[in-house]
This record gives C-alpha cells, structure tokens and sequence, in this order.
C-alpha cells in the first residue's frame, strides 16, 4: 500500500495548488470548503478507477500494457505537472462556487488520474483498485483539506502553488523513470 502514496500525493498537489488559490480569492465558509474537498477527491477516486478499469480492458482484449508503455504516460504526466508549474497563473483564483464549478474543478485536478489509473492499477484485482482508488481519493482530500488550513496563515499562495505542481511533476517523472528502466 505504501506503493501508491508517492503517487496520490503527486496527484492531489493539483488539486492542494487550485484549492490554496481559490481560499486565497474567496472567502470560503464551511460547507463550500467541504464541497470542494469531497468534489476533489471523489473525483480522484472516480477518474482512478474508470483509468484503471479502462487499462484492464485494453490489456485484456488488445494489447499488452508493458512497463514501458505506463512509464512513458506517467513520465508525460509528470512534464504536464511541471509545464503547469511553469506557467504564469494569477495566485488567488476569484470564483462563484456552483454546482458546476465543484465540478469543473474537480474534472480538472484529477484528469491525470485516468492516466495513473490506466498506467499503474490496471493490472490489479477490483479490490485493489478499489482501495488504491480510495487512499488516492482520501490523500486528495486530505491535502485539500490542509490547504484551507494552510490558507489562514500564509498571505502568497503563487510560490506555494507553483512549487506544489514541480514536486508533483517530479515525483511523477521519477516513478515514470524508474517504471522504463
């Protein structure tokens, strides 16, 4: 299980950077930080799993997903991380919260875990998906969580946010790395 930790992480420093800066330009109360928390990791889970059941699939029926194959997609999600880190983004994200933003924003910050899902899990059982699924889910809630918390105390969010998607992308390239070799 501690397998999957580096890349939950990675994959909820996404949704930690959107959710320091949408506190950073909202004030947001209770049930519209809980909304975004459960958007985000409810949308972890759910991407990781369709990625992972999809994967399955495809190597069931048509080919062989190598190592090669899913260190190359992690590898390529890992560079998308770091691009976004590189990217000039204003800090503090202003925002009606909507149902449809909740979603929007959660489809967002979890599109990577199709990849991860397809690349990583689909060569589980259904119940190890399902639990992978869920601590990726839990872990992207959890750091959404600390990012409200972290977003009482901290007055510039731009560093933070970028430096999270960097650390992201680069736990990503280096599992991708280490799935290649």
């Amino acid at each position: 299980m501690l397998e999957i930790m580096p890349i939950a992480i990675a994959l909820a420093l996404d949704a930690f950077g959107v959710a320091l800066g949408i506190s950073c330009g909202n004030k947001l109360d209770k049930i519209e930080r809980g909304n975004l928390i459960l958007s985000f990791g409810s949308f972890q889970f759910l991407f990781v799993l369709l990625g992972a059941l999809f994967g399955s699939y495809i190597d069931g029926n048509y080919f062989n997903i190598s190592g090669y194959i899913s260190g190359v997609v992690i590898l390529l999600l890992g560079l998308l991380l770091l691009k976004e880190g590189h990217e000039d983004d204003e800090a503090c994200v202003y925002t009606k919260l909507d149902l449809i933003t909740y979603v929007i924003l959660g489809v967002s910050v979890s599109i990577d875990a199709l990849g991860i899902g397809f690349s990583v899990l689909y060569n589980l059982s259904l119940k190890l998906i399902l639990l992978r699924a869920t601590v990726i889910g839990l872990v992207a809630c959890l750091l959404t969580f600390v990012s409200f918390v972290i977003s009482n105390y901290i007055k510039s969010f731009m560093v933070i946010e970028k430096y999270a998607d960097y650390l992201g992308g680069v736990i990503l390239i280096i599992f991708g790395l280490k799935m290649i070799l």
